[in-house]
């Protein structure tokens, strides 16, 4: 509420003249009327755009009649009236933006905070927004937004943005697998389930608890909920091809980030998936890029071969490049790509421990040497096509 707004309220509360009683409650309201216009004159107003604030608490027993249900046709197979003592919001007030949808897809651009881009570049196509009331009364609620992607490919690239991104899969604050459809993962708080063209989003909210007692009471919730769901979407649950055919040999956990435009920034390179692998104290990433047919995927090893720095290698796979890459102010990583039928692999070093002006033996002890990496390349190369 902005400072004019709080002034208003507190004018209006004292028209004419008061008793003595009303006197009392003027003066502590022309107090709050100073406050209020010394915070607007302090404070910025909150955006345009804001979120609004949160629904009032629900009534006990708010779930007896079995839980509210979703209006829009399409989504409602995919959301259980009742799940872990919440049960769907028996006010309804579900939104859909996108393909069949009462909303502009354009609208998402407020729900998801200015992201709503994002989610374009990986082809979101519609958007359900559905809430759960706790069946105990309080301020404790959870909220689904469930995407629909005009591929699988899209789906679970947006799922990897979402629990790896531009991070590292090795963090500690990196979400844990949990079960649930295709791929599903869990924060503090928060939960992601991946299935076909579907990307769910789930929130547990209760500003009355702080991080840790949130995180304990999500934990009983969002679990059963992701699984639940993650049986009702439709769709295969198996990964897309690129995200398939990565070795699953000492690769982090939730260790895999698709992308659906050119891997490495490589105009012509395609979409592929990466994986991110630890040995010991060891750090590397394996790319793979599928491709229809053997011609496009030796498209993709000439079009690696022309970088600048980039030389031919022999006696790996059908085909095979080394180049050095370079992403923004970072250190540059070694990388070594080889052809196998269809599919092109790649070895590269891990960018998120190295930095600039390591030592030699700094980066030796974190990395895998060339001959490492050629030896495992050779190893995928040969493999049995999966």
């Amino acid at each position: 509420m902005s400072a004019a707004t709080r002034a208003t309220r507190a004018t209006r509360a004292c028209p004419g003249r008061p008793s003595r009683s009303r006197a009392r409650s003027c003066a502590l309201l022309a107090g709050a009327l100073v406050a209020a216009l010394s915070s607007g004159c302090s404070k910025k107003e909150e955006p345009l755009g804001a979120p609004p604030p949160p629904p009032p608490a629900a009534k006990p027993a708010a779930c007896a009649g079995g839980g509210g249900t979703i209006s829009d046709a399409a989504s409602a197979p995919f959301f259980p009236r009742t799940t872990g003592g919440f049960c769907l919001d028996p006010n309804g007030g579900e939104k859909t933006f996108g393909e069949s949808a009462p909303l502009p897809l354009d609208s998402i651009c407020d729900m998801f905070d200015g992201e709503c881009e994002i989610y374009k570049g990986f082809g979101v196509r519609r958007v359900v927004e559905a809430r759960y009331v706790s069946g105990e009364g309080g301020s404790a609620t959870v909220d689904v937004h469930l995407s629909k992607f005009g591929s699988t490919e899209g789906a679970y690239g947006m799922f990897t943005k979402r629990t790896v991104g531009d991070g590292d899969p090795a963090d500690e604050a990196t979400p844990r697998v949990i079960e649930g459809g295709g791929a599903a993962a869990m924060g503090v708080g928060n939960a992601y389930l991946w299935r076909g063209q579907y990307l769910a989003e789930i929130t547990y909210n209760d500003e009355a608890l702080a991080e840790a007692a949130l995180k304990s009471s999500s934990e009983k919730v969002l679990p059963g909920l992701v699984k639940e769901m993650g049986a009702k979407l439709p769709g295969e649950p198996s990964l897309p091809p690129a995200a398939a055919a990565l070795p699953r040999d000492n690769m982090i956990q939730l260790g895999i980030r698709y992308e659906t435009k050119d891997v490495l920034g490589v105009d012509g390179a395609g979409p592929g998936a990466f994986g991110y692998y630890k040995e010991v104290d060891k750090r590397y990433r394996v790319v793979a890029v599928v491709r229809d047919d053997v011609d496009q995927a030796k498209d993709v090893v000439s079009t690696l071969a022309k970088l600048p720095g980039a030389a031919r290698e022999k006696g790996i796979g059908d085909g095979s490049v080394r180049l050095m890459n370079k992403d923004g102010e970072g250190s540059a990583t070694e990388w070594i790509f080889a052809r196998a039928d269809k599919t092109v692999y790649g070895i590269g070093d891990e960018a998120r421990v190295l930095r600039n002006g390591m030592t030699a033996d700094e980066h030796a002890k974190l990395t895998l040497t060339k001959e490492e990496k050629t030896a495992r390349l050779k190893k995928l190369v040969s493999a049995p096509a999966r």
